[in-house]
């Protein structure tokens, strides 16, 4: 007879669950059918970095972001434009891992992706690597309406000028922060940036909503390296009949989970609230070893900011009122 003691299935469950991090959750209150729109710009920790002159420019940047897409959504625009109207203030915002500010690979460049995803038609564009584009977001929009296809890596820069993408020399989206924070992560052996991913969904008057999310990725990842902002039902997913959703955090255990589409199929078949399949999903994400956060606009009613990392950039603004924290 045995001397080692043996765990049960259920026990190994609850053993499990136990060391499952909890999940926080900020409600952004909307009318059932209303206008709505939220964005995040990265879940976390909070390290030596996070001071709070900072806090206060983030805040600051987070409040401008949502009255650029909350004005086009009271003008009866498309959730998409609202979408991406907030996210390209972020973009251009160097406080954020997106766009200028972006995070610096192991070469010391930028590579950045985007997604954007329409959930009244499921239409869907992405890119990846890219190094040259003021506002990655642009290029995932122009990917969707422009082509017949969903993804491109590393479009070369006089297909971006076919779609009159904007173009900047690598000089523009370097700043000395992120050049520090390279020097750091290759001086500890260790990443440093992980969970600035920026994102917004909305919903419009119309009732439609949509998803976008856009991200520099990991300081000092391997070049060609990619997360899951610009993949399809990993880090951003819209659909009509259950949920918008953008995702940040640890990029590799969100694709492992496929985080966003997990989301909009617990909502779609089992029925289950936004809030706790946010939470539900967070959990496996968890499992894998990650964690982060995801922004949420059902279809109809409230939406939800949920996390599992100590802290979330992210805000929401409707005709019920506005909130932004950092």
């Amino acid at each position: 007879m045995s001397n080692i003691s043996e765990i049960s299935e259920g026990e190994k469950m609850s053993t499990n669950e136990a060391a499952l991090p909890q999940s926080t959750v900020r409600v952004a209150q909307a009318d059932p059918d209303g206008i709505l729109l939220v964005i995040h710009a990265g879940a976390g920790n909070r390290g030596k970095k996070d001071t709070p002159e900072r806090r206060a420019q983030v805040e600051q940047d987070l409040n401008r972001a949502l009255e650029a897409g909350y004005a086009l959504l009271e003008q009866g625009a498309p959730a998409e434009d609202a979408v991406c109207a907030a996210i390209r203030v972020m973009e251009d915002a160097p406080e954020f891992n997106a766009g200028r500010g972006a995070a610096l690979t192991s070469e010391g460049i930028v590579s950045m992706d985007s997604c954007l995803m329409t959930g009244v038609d499921g239409e869907v564009g992405s890119a990846c690597g890219l190094t040259t584009s003021k506002n990655p977001i642009n290029v995932a929009r122009a990917i969707k309406e422009k082509t017949k296809h969903v993804m491109f890596a590393k479009p070369g820069d006089n297909l971006l000028k076919e779609w009159s993408i904007e173009l900047c020399d690598s000089e523009y989206f370097i700043t000395p922060a992120r050049q520090e924070s390279l020097r750091e992560a290759q001086s500890n052996g260790d990443e440093w940036e992980k969970h600035g991913t920026i994102g917004a969904v909305a919903r419009d008057a119309s009732g439609n909503i949509a998803a976008g999310t856009s991200t520099g990725g990991i300081t000092n990842q391997m070049p060609g390296r990619v997360g899951d902002s610009p993949l399809p039902g990993c880090g951003t997913y819209a659909n009509n009949d259950s949920v918008a959703i953008s995702c940040t955090g640890i990029g590799e255990a969100f694709v492992k989970e496929v985080a966003a589409h997990q989301v909009s199929d617990r909502v779609l078949y089992a029925k289950e609230d936004p809030v706790e399949a946010a939470k539900a999903a967070l959990d496996g994400v968890a499992r894998h070893h990650g964690d982060g956060g995801m922004i949420v606009v059902p279809a109809h009613g409230d939406g939800a900011m949920v996390f599992n990392s100590e802290m979330m950039n992210c805000g929401w603004k409707s005709p019920k009122g506005s909130y932004v924290q950092s």
